[in-house]
């Protein structure tokens, strides 16, 4: 018995972190996304995203990242920085009874380079580090050994698994490129804007094996991003994609991302936005969001609804519908003539 739950425990773990998690909102959860995103960020601001699975029985898939990125600007310069700083926390839990956590917090450079006419073009490299606690809670699951003949489960007595370590810590470096064209987004100069970007994740492949004297470095995940905006009278229309790559494993998410502006000038966004949106990650889900900017303040909530589509109808139920929700916060003492580099900001 003893090693069927040791084999369990082994497939439980490798399904929990086989592959990093995702936000649905990726490009709300930006350093998450790519650490080049810190220099193009020309104001100050804080950005927080949830997601979490609908479901009533104890399978848990819960995502957290709460960021604050710092634009760098020289001295005496308030329009445009020279790159950017930033401090990002992040936490996951899944499988049953949320039996594996995941923890970290990283800090986050990047420096941008500035070139062709009004600085049309921009590119941003940034780099980022910093520590991970990975868990495996076996005190959430109740083992045989547990239970008392007169009075039944005993959570005081301890749990019978000595082949794994509960905790595994670990430094991750990750890094990133962004290119943009148009980073001011003047639609006046210029018919639209365009951005593409590339990172990877796990550079110095960290050993993250719970069994005890095993070395398991963990495999690069390489993330590729990339859209177009375009403004269409009241409209900012932005489709996007994103494509990650582990372990000879593929995701495609491809969509689009409106905002209706009424404010709208002549080339560029100002006031209050309404904020529509569709993805589709292949293969898995349909995803749905709604949102608002208003003044500094900008609010989406989105929902994964699983696609039934490719999929065997054994699997369904192994991967539930989702809600996300993200807030950004801008701490600009300007609202009304800043420009805002993330192309979904």
């Amino acid at each position: 018995m003893k090693k069927i739950t040791t084999i369990l425990l082994c497939l439980l773990s490798a399904l929990a972190f086989g592959q990093d998690a995702q936000f649905s909102q990726y490009y709300a959860a930006s350093l998450y996304l790519n650490p080049g995103f810190s220099g193009i960020y020309n104001d100050p601001s804080i950005h927080l995203n949830h997601k979490r699975q609908l479901q009533s029985v104890d399978i848990v898939n819960e995502l957290t990242q709460v960021s604050f990125i710092f634009p760098l600007k020289p001295q005496g310069k308030v329009e445009q920085s020279i790159g950017g700083a930033g401090i990002m926390a992040f936490n996951e839990k899944s499988g049953f009874r949320g039996i594996y956590e995941r923890n970290s917090v990283f800090a986050n450079y990047a420096h941008n380079l500035k070139f062709g006419l009004l600085s049309s073009y921009l590119i941003s490299i940034g780099v980022q580090a910093g520590y991970e606690i990975r868990k495996l809670n076996f005190s959430n699951l109740a083992w045989g050994s547990q239970y008392n003949a007169f009075y039944g489960f005993d959570d005081s007595l301890p749990v019978p698994v000595t082949e794994f370590d509960e905790m595994q810590q670990n430094i991750v470096v990750n890094a990133g490129i962004m290119y943009y064209y148009n980073p001011e987004r003047n639609y006046l100069l210029h018919k639209y804007s365009a951005f593409v970007g590339v990172s990877a994740t796990n550079l110095n492949r960290p050993n993250t094996s719970f069994t005890i004297d095993t070395n398991s470095p963990e495999p690069m995940l390489y993330k590729y991003n990339g859209g177009i905006e375009f403004k269409i009278n009241k409209l900012f229309v932005t489709p996007s994609l994103l494509y990650l790559y582990l372990r000879q494993n593929q995701q495609f998410n491809a969509g689009l991302n409106v905002a209706y502006v009424p404010n709208a000038e002549r080339y560029r966004a100002r006031g209050t936005q309404l904020l529509f949106g569709t993805w589709y990650r292949f293969r898995d889900s349909f995803i749905f969001m709604g949102g608002v900017k208003v003044s500094s303040l900008t609010v989406r909530v989105s929902y994964d609804m699983n696609s039934t589509l490719f999929v065997p109808e054994r699997g369904i139920d192994l991967a539930q519908n989702s809600m996300e929700i993200s807030i950004q916060y801008s701490l600009s003492k300007n609202l009304d003539f800043r420009k805002i580099s993330n192309p979904l900001f």
